[in-house]
């Protein structure tokens, strides 16, 4: 069953995301203690939000159509992941 499935692979467009991200934390999160981010789970901050939505990496796959960035399911992936290893709120 398992031979069935297919590796799947993060794009070069997706991957580039990761770089910008990273760039994005550094300079917003500087000076944010690791002990208070490794408590973001718990919290919101409204203005990190509009942070993110100001590049357009709130609805990052929604079809542009729709107001959304029209990127793959791969671009939101690194999103997250880059998010989730920051700490970011």
């Amino acid at each position: 069953m398992l031979a069935s499935l297919v590796p799947a692979a993060i794009g070069p467009e997706d991957e580039a995301l990761r770089a910008e991200v990273r760039a994005f934390l550094a300079e917003r999160l500087a000076g944010v203690p690791g002990a208070l981010r490794a408590r973001t789970w718990m919290g919101y901050d409204a203005d990190f939000s509009r942070d993110l939505a100001a590049r357009g990496w709130v609805g990052l796959t929604l079809p542009v159509e729709f107001g959304g960035g029209g990127r793959s399911p791969f671009a939101r992936f690194v999103l997250i992941e880059e998010l989730l290893a920051a700490g970011a709120p």
